[in-house]
């Protein structure tokens, strides 16, 4: 029978025990790299720099605004920061986005400021995570374990794929400290000269780990655990002094900036650390399955979008593969306990052993938590990873004869199903969109820096109160327009403009009171006024639900202002007033009764109207055909003036509720339905379509405009050129709102009737 201890003895020669007795020890340095890990990193990042290139660019990033922030850390760094690098943090209670904008910034100097150039930082850190794994697996469990393992990593699941190329800094990148802590744990506990170095370096990490990420908190206690476990003494010993030294001092940048900002970092989304946590998640679980936290990991194992049978049937597919060798090791071994009662039993701590006192902590912890979402789950992969590659093993020692053809049909299995699962992901239509996208936005630093610097809840409510207000417009003055805003590019600064007028449009009072507005409005940049006076009518309609007039009445002070300002505000209103407006009334009642408004807002109204009677047909009936029924009774009887502007209003609807839908394919959706749609509807839906990707532009934190946008990409594939014309006019005329100082003037003209 070949074991792994005699793998591992063919390759190193220091362990000396089988996977079954759990003896192994560690002896000597970490290997150097041999061809066998060298070969299995070199396919890793392959298949990562593959999936890259090749992913749908609309799936590129998993959380745009967060990882876009990451990038603008790391441009902040390439050309000189304007203030301490810790004021750059997006919140409180992590450090993981600095050190990933740190890395980036690397890597921006190497490949420049793209979006390839910016995941590669996380990528950088899963390979290293790979490479600690692997080097603690061989010497404990033997080469071929490791091997299985690499492996099961590198044709991982497709949500854990996803993540090791997202650049976020948190429970993802996480993963690395993780890796390195269970390789310096073990190596602390094989040593036999006493040497003082694996604790402190193992303190080191821990402090690291834990002010990266606070998910490193249940590696800390799995540690804590097995450290006693193996040593009940441990508190006295000067091993566990030097790694607390090392903890401190690894730590030590959380404590600093924590004891400046008052603890804000025991702060979590504005509730404390511990409130998050309660017996009330557990009785929830066990009177709903389904919501327990080993069900809720396996049922988004590959996809944490489960509702549709394709990803349904992914996480079904990869739940049996990987608990497959693990529940028949588990029987084989029953069955040979029961034979050979008499047999030896473990009788040292193992790498198995710490690995199941982590998942039973980090179950535990999800369990009676709130932080259930699947990217949570992160960190258990590589210990799930382990005991699938450990089961594998005991399999093929349990079962000699036929040991070669489980690996075999195994891994076989891992990388058709890993290949099969990441195919509908990756296309060919734009390959390389990563290589030359903006890799960095400032859309988003006003209001990071807002949140990790004013009160608790600051900005939570409305109206904003005095003193908030005040502090609020004392940032936007400093360190914004007075030392980011000039030393930007022109692009740059019209981000940060557009951002820093939308921020100040959600403080300003709607009541009239004309001194306090007039001090907000001075602080706007001035190429970004439109924006600021169009976010005010966004403002005002969701202040004043489902009330028109009212919110009409809120901004009517404007008019003594400006009138061109005030046109931009009532286009807002109307713009913001079908995607939360009640549906009490029938479109047809709403067409027979339109509400009097003047010539130059007819067009945003009756908009208005087609964008809420696409909502009303399509909630009542959750069918497009039934949709396009009644847009067809209903467009012949309005006039011919308003028709088109009732055909774009739908379209605005179904890119709204189908392309931003998860369960929807961006990619296959427009042909496909709007082939459904009469002809000569086309063309006032797709200019819909533009007018919505327009709005997109203007409040993603996208740094990419127009066709370059991997949005606009993602959501244009498949349309015809004539269609593709008409979601270009569509997105022209809502890019002309903020072009011109009258609204009237920006109107495009009326086709010929």
């Amino acid at each position: 029978m070949m074991t792994p201890s005699g793998d591992a003895r063919a390759a190193d020669g220091n362990v000396t025990s089988q996977v079954g007795t759990g003896g192994a020890r560690f002896a000597g340095p970490p290997p150097a790299i041999n061809v066998s890990l060298g070969a299995l990193l070199l396919l890793f990042v392959a298949s990562r720099l593959l999936y890259l290139l090749l992913v749908e660019p609309g799936s590129l990033f998993i959380w745009p605004g967060d990882e876009l922030y990451r990038g603008t850390i790391a441009h902040e760094l390439v050309t000189g920061l304007k203030m301490p690098f810790t004021e750059y943090r997006p919140n409180n209670y992590e450090g993981g986005p600095l050190v990933i904008g740190a890395l980036a910034a690397g890597f921006f100097l190497l490949f420049g400021p793209t979006v390839f150039a910016l995941k590669l930082a996380p990528l950088l850190l899963f390979t290293l995570a790979l490479a600690f794994w692997y080097w603690t697996i061989r010497r404990a469990a033997g080469e071929r374990v490791a091997r299985s393992f690499a492996i099961l990593f590198c044709f991982s699941p497709p949500l854990f794929t996803a993540y090791s190329v997202a650049a976020l800094g948190t429970h993802s990148e996480g993963i690395v400290f993780s890796a390195l802590t269970v390789l310096l744990l073990f190596r602390m506990l094989s040593d036999e000269t006493g040497s003082l170095a694996f604790p402190a370096l193992l303190g080191l990490t821990a402090g690291v780990g834990l002010w990266f990420g606070y998910a490193y908190g249940l590696t800390l206690l799995a540690l804590l655990g097995f450290w006693f476990w193996h040593d009940t003494g441990m508190l006295w010993r000067a091993r566990f002094a030097w790694f607390a030294l090392g903890f401190g001092v690894g730590f030590s940048p959380w404590i600093i900036l924590n004891v400046q900002t008052h603890f804000a970092g025991l702060m979590i989304h504005n509730i404390n650390v511990w409130e998050h946590f309660g017996v009330d998640h557990l009785w929830d679980g066990l009177s709903h399955p389904r919501r327990l936290a080993p069900v809720e990991f396996l049922a988004t194992i590959a996809s944490d979008e489960s509702s549709d049978l394709y990803r349904r049937a992914v996480n079904l597919l990869y739940s049996l593969l990987y608990l497959g060798p693990i529940l028949t090791a588990g029987v084989l071994r029953r069955k040979t306990v029961r034979s050979d009662p008499a047999g030896a039993r473990p009788t040292r701590r193992t790498l198995e052993g710490f690995g199941i006192l982590y998942v039973v902590v980090f179950a535990l912890a999800v369990q009676f938590s709130d932080f259930r979402a699947a990217w949570y789950h992160l960190p258990a992969y590589p210990f799930l990873f382990l005991f699938v590659a450990h089961s594998l093993a005991r399999c093929q020692d349990l079962v000699p004869r036929v040991q070669w053809k489980i690996q075999t049909v195994f891994l076989a299995s891992v990388v058709v199903l890993g290949l099969g699962a990441h195919a509908p992901l990756l296309t060919l239509d734009r390959p390389g969109a990563a290589l030359s996208a903006k890799g960095y936005s400032y859309v988003g630093m006003p209001t990071l820096y807002l949140d990790t610097h004013a009160s608790e809840g600051l900005g939570d409510h409305d109206p904003i109160l005095e003193d908030e207000r005040d502090l609020i417009l004392e940032l936007v003055q400093r360190p914004f327009l007075s030392d980011i805003l000039p030393k930007l590019s022109s692009d740059d600064q019209r981000e940060l403009s557009r951002a820093i007028a939308l921020m100040l449009a959600g403080t300003a009072p709607l009541n009239g009171q004309a001194g306090e507005f007039s001090r907000i409005e001075r602080l706007v940049p001035s190429p970004a006024a439109p924006h600021f006076y169009y976010a005010l009518g966004l403002k005002a309609m969701g202040q004043c639900r489902n009330d028109v007039e009212k919110a009409v009445t809120a901004v009517h002070f404007l008019q003594q202002r400006s009138i061109a300002w005030h046109q931009l505000a009532l286009v807002g209103i109307y713009r913001s007033w079908p995607r939360a407006a009640a549906l009490d009334s029938s479109p047809e009642s709403l067409a027979n009764s339109p509400a009097p408004v003047t010539p130059e807002l007819q067009p945003h109204y009756w908009r208005a109207l087609g964008h809420l009677a696409g909502r009303y047909w399509y909630d009542t009936d959750r069918s497009l055909s039934q949709l396009n029924a009644h847009l067809q009774s209903f467009v012949p009887r309005l006039d011919p003036s308003v028709q088109r502007y009732v055909l774009q209003g739908v379209g605005e609807f179904l890119f709204t509720h189908l392309i931003m839908t998860p369960w929807v394919r961006p990619a296959e959706m427009p042909p496909v339905e709007l082939e459904r749609f009469p002809h000569a509807y086309h063309q006032g839906l797709l200019e819909g379509w533009g007018m919505e990707l327009g709005e997109i532009d203007l409040f993603a934190e996208f740094p990419w405009k127009s066709s370059e946008s991997l949005f606009w990409i993602t959501s244009t594939k498949g349309l015809a050129a004539r269609s593709l014309v008409s979601v270009q006019q569509g997105k022209a005329q809502f890019d002309a709102l903020f072009e011109g100082p009258a609204v009237k003037a920006l109107e495009p003209p009326r086709p010929a009737r």
